[in-house]
């Protein structure tokens, strides 16, 4: 009886231990602020919101900035069109996101794998020339 009364615990403390490692490994990681995440490879997301108007890109109402990351970091661009037909550009990287009218949305993912500075843009018409890029600068 006591035989029987120990691995039946025994049986009870390993199925719950299995629960509790199954359940934790299902999280995903993600931090609804859009700052940086570590996820289970130990690759950093960076989020970047960025809007298009006036031939221009704007990330926190800045106009045309620098994009700074770090080298092996995961990079999600969340763009948008408040005015125009755009889209957002990285050659390097083989980034583009889907060329979107104004009040649409497009997003696009890439990992920063090597070191440098990368010119991005838009790639429609003549936006470029006129103005609509800036510098991802990857340390």
């Amino acid at each position: 009886m006591n035989k029987l009364l120990v691995s039946l615990i025994a049986l009870l403390t390993v199925g719950i231990g299995i629960f509790f490692i199954l359940s934790n490994s299902n999280s995903d990681n993600s931090d609804i602020t859009g700052n940086t995440v570590n996820n289970p490879k130990n690759i950093n997301m960076k989020t970047f919101v960025v809007d298009s108007a006036n031939l221009r890109f704007y990330i926190d109402g800045i106009e045309n900035p620098d994009i700074k990351i770090k080298q092996e970091d995961k990079v999600r661009i969340e763009f948008t069109s408040s005015e125009g037909f755009h889209d957002w550009v990285v050659d390097e990287f083989n980034a583009r996101t889907e060329k979107i009218n104004a009040g649409g949305s497009s997003s696009v993912e890439f990992v920063a794998d090597k070191k440098g500075t990368f010119e991005y843009y838009c790639s429609v018409g003549q936006h470029k020339a006129k103005g609509m890029k800036g510098n991802l600068i990857i340390e």
